[in-house]
């Protein structure tokens, strides 16, 4: 039994004095703040408020009985409300085909999902709670169980579902953002969380004002330290030189979702053709690469490797370009050919989400054998987990065709013409961490293509730019540039520092520049994470100093 606070701070007794329902409801508003931290918004102190108020509610749960059982139902409202606020808009890849799903189907899907995840943060407060203390030393193993529960919902849920990590308030391109290339995202969220952590202090009561801002001063100049090694690091940038790498040009359709997949005879066409006049005539266009989304062409009436005149057509539009594109891949031919006539069932079909590259030769497309397959594959999006026991009950993956995709083979470098090898990342993979191949595998540059129009209107979604936000910090933990083409989303090429070059942020359907230099490998991208279980190590084991060096002194 802990014995009761006499000491509690203003603060700390405000929140005492709230019934357990509403400090379920602050903490529910402390996660929906937090996710004022990210894209686009990129609020950090807001973030970091969130955190603060979070422990100080775990302060005062931490003096009553069952207070792993508090803790972990503080966890996990604060985890709603972020997950809830941070995911919203999931709900309009539903409404994509409102006939069939909508908001009926959207918002409690969403809300299920935001619930479950929030078991996490429920198991990180739960775990902090177990080793609790009255002093700083709290501070630290908040952060190192809040963070263990974060790389859990990373890597476990389904695959992993990395979305939203707390290193990710940081504006990917800017200063303390380059700590990615030593430690990667999870170890700048595990000292994120840590800086934001110690600003707590400042309401411990009973405690001298040399205690209760020494942690917030400590954080200030970590903070202030990495960002001046972020600036030095980012003023070492290579210079380009012109010609020495090719120009890239990324286009975009301008259609929605619904309108891309509306079931014409001709659908594949006229999308063609808005492809065709985004990526601009090859006599006058300076770029020698072209790059189409994720899914660029719907397959409403033909797979498009398996048909020679839309290849000839894409030959004709790229003239001598090289054209990087996303598309839905079928195996075997023979099957996918009878599907179309109806002489197969959808069921016996191979599919795959897939990119290719078709290198143009005065006009004619030739498919090269670069083609590769998607190896993370969304949950309920493109397949549906424990299908055989789901299947009864007629449930479809939001994709278009058939029961979902296969999962293909992991990311290797692929041979583009004329240009650097590249690795391709389609939508999804782009916020999964050492994807890219290592060593004499490593390629020169990073291309994702992306459907980002599930997400949401630009104007309206916050998904859309969370998703480009966390894409550019693969560039930076990688030493790679990125081109980036999106569906109804943000499209750009970024440097080898996670900086934008150019974009469509502004409401264009194509933009072109030459590829940024690639870096020689970080530290990330060479020795991988080996520095984070020893960041984990310290910071956990500060908790388990003796209790003089971190205990709260008293007022005299």
């Amino acid at each position: 039994m802990t014995a009761s606070r006499t000491d509690a701070s203003r603060i700390h007794a405000w929140l005492a004095a709230r019934t357990p329902w509403q400090r379920r409801g602050i903490a529910a508003a402390a996660g929906a703040a937090a996710t004022l931290g990210h894209a686009p918004f990129f609020f950090v102190l807001l973030f970091v408020a969130a955190i603060v108020v979070l422990i100080w509610l775990l302060d005062g749960a931490a003096e009553k009985p069952n207070r792993i059982g508090r803790g972990f139902a503080l966890g996990w409202w604060f985890g709603l409300g972020h997950m809830t606020t941070g995911l919203y808009w999931i709900t309009s890849a539903f409404n994509v085909d409102s006939t069939t799903w909508g908001p009926i189907w959207g918002i409690p899907a969403t809300l299920a999902l935001a619930m479950v995840l929030g078991l996490f943060y429920g198991v990180g407060c739960a775990l902090a709670m177990s080793l609790w203390t009255r002093d700083l030393r709290r501070l630290p193993w908040f952060a190192a169980c809040l963070f263990a529960s974060e790389w859990l919902r990373g890597n476990l849920v389904f695959g992993g579902f990395p979305w939203l990590l707390p290193g990710y308030v940081w504006t990917p391109g800017e200063p303390v953002s380059q700590l990615a290339s030593i430690v990667g995202i999870y170890g700048l969220s595990l000292l994120t969380l840590l800086m934001a952590a110690a600003v707590a202090a400042i309401a411990d009561g009973g405690a001298s004002a040399q205690r209760r801002f020494a942690p917030t001063i400590v954080a200030a100049l970590l903070v202030g330290m990495g960002w001046g090694w972020g600036a030095q690091r980012l003023s070492r940038a290579p210079i380009e030189v012109p010609g020495a790498l090719p120009v890239v040009r990324v286009a975009d359709s301008g259609l929605t979702q619904a309108e891309k997949w509306e079931g014409r005879p001709d659908q594949e066409w006229r999308v063609l053709a808005r492809y065709v006049r985004a990526s601009g005539d090859p006599n006058e266009s300076d770029a020698s690469i072209v790059i189409w989304p994720e899914g660029a062409i719907p397959t409403v009436n033909f797979f498009q490797l398996d048909n020679a005149n839309y290849l000839a057509a894409v030959g004709r539009a790229m003239g001598d370009r090289v054209l990087i594109t996303g598309l839905t891949r079928c195996e075997p031919q023979p099957v996918c050919d009878a599907f179309w006539q109806g002489r197969a069932d959808v069921s016996q079909l191979q599919l795959f989400n897939s990119a290719a590259i078709i290198d143009g030769v005065s006009g004619q497309a030739r498919v090269s054998e670069q083609v590769y397959d998607k190896h993370k594959l969304v949950p309920g999006g493109e397949y549906i987990p424990f299908w055989s026991v789901v299947s009864a009950l007629n449930i479809a993956p939001l994709q278009r065709i058939g029961a979902g995709f296969e999962r293909g083979e992991a990311p290797t470098r692929l041979i583009v013409p004329d240009a650097p090898p590249a690795v391709v990342l389609i939508c999804y993979e782009a916020i999964f961490p050492r994807m890219t191949p290592r060593g004499e595998g490593r390629p020169g540059w990073i291309v994702s293509v992306t459907n980002d129009a599930w997400f949401g209107d630009l104007r309206w979604f916050t998904g859309p730019w969370q998703h480009y936000a966390m894409a550019r910090y693969r560039s930076i933990e990688e030493g790679l540039p990125m081109a980036r083409a999106a569906s109804g989303g943000v499209s750009a090429i970024v440097d080898s520092f996670g900086r934008e070059v150019r974009s469509t942020r502004d409401g264009d359907l194509a933009i072109e520049a030459q590829l940024p230099p690639a870096l020689v490998e970080t530290t990330l991208a060479r020795w991988g994470n080996i520095l984070l279980p020893l960041l984990v190590v310290f910071i956990a084991g500060l908790r388990f100093l003796p209790a003089g060096l971190l205990a709260r002194g008293r007022k005299s």
